[in-house]
């Protein structure tokens, strides 16, 4: 029996849409995770500038959008040490939700499941417990 071409362009809406949810959501961990490796640069490039009067204390000058600041240098440290942890759990969110998307649409265009989407690693616990059973 053939389908109307409402039903069709409803279900390629309905595949479009999920699709383009999955490839933003990608983006966005692109996006994030570069941003992470510049914080991540930063600082370690803070970590090793600790020469002769280069203290918590000592001010820096730092690029924040379109201007320069003069701030502490503790306070420029702490600033990227708390968005480097806002940064770490958006990406594990995002992906972690990329996951189910990606499984919707896979759905949507009747192919199976991807293998391997929903393994999580082992706890510490769980992990102490492997070592046991296997005698190390």
């Amino acid at each position: 029996m053939a389908k109307s071409p409402e039903v069709v362009q409803q279900y390629l809406e309905e595949v479009e849409a999920a699709a383009e949810d999955v490839l933003s959501d990608r983006q966005e961990i692109i996006t994030l995770d570069r941003r992470r490796n510049t914080n991540r640069e930063a600082l370690r490039q803070l970590a090793g500038d600790g020469g002769a009067g280069k203290g918590p204390d000592s001010r820096m000058w730092i690029c924040v959008g379109n201007m320069f600041l003069r701030m502490p240098r503790g306070f420029v440290k702490d600033s990227i040490e708390k968005e480097q942890k806002h940064l770490d759990t958006e990406i594990n969110n995002l992906r972690n939700g990329l996951r189910s998307k990606v499984n919707l649409l896979n759905d949507l265009e009747h192919k199976q499941a991807t293998i391997g989407t929903s393994l999580k690693p082992l706890s510490p616990d769980e992990w102490q417990a492997v070592q046991q059973v296997m005698g190390k």
